[in-house]
């Protein structure tokens, strides 16, 4: 898929950092390729599909990061793991914010509250972005 995700985490409204370890635990056994200098993980799954992540990390933290040119497959389903260990969730454009459990909404900025999604796998994700 083509276009840009974002992965963000929010308390009261408002963006909050993620751990990088987390980051760290569920991306680095994927990572075919990194460009510190540009914060350019190419990662890749077992069924062959790959993704392009942006992600800073900074002093042990990073504050979002972006999903380019992803795959269907298993490459989401590490997305959907990683937001549920992180207490993240993924704003794709024109499209729901994607939560891993019902308990983030209350954290959502108010206008992004109504339309989210809660996503348990790699398929909802698929659903939700082909209904867009």
């Amino acid at each position: 898929m083509s276009y840009d995700m974002v992965v963000q985490r929010f308390e009261q409204g408002e963006a909050a950092p993620m751990a990088g370890e987390t980051f760290r635990a569920v991306f680095e056994p994927h990572v075919d390729r990194r460009e510190p200098q540009d914060n350019y993980w190419q990662i890749s799954a077992a069924d062959g599909g790959t993704a392009d992540v942006y992600a800073a990390l900074a002093g042990g933290t990073l504050s979002g990061f972006m999903v380019s040119r992803f795959s269907a497959g298993a490459i989401l389903d590490t997305l959907v793991r990683y937001i549920g260990l992180a207490d993240a969730v993924v704003l794709p454009p024109d499209c729901p914010t994607l939560l891993a459990h019902e308990g983030q909404r209350q954290h959502l900025p108010e206008e992004l509250r109504a339309d989210a999604v809660v996503v348990t796998a790699g398929a909802d994700v698929e659903r939700v972005l082909r209904s867009c």
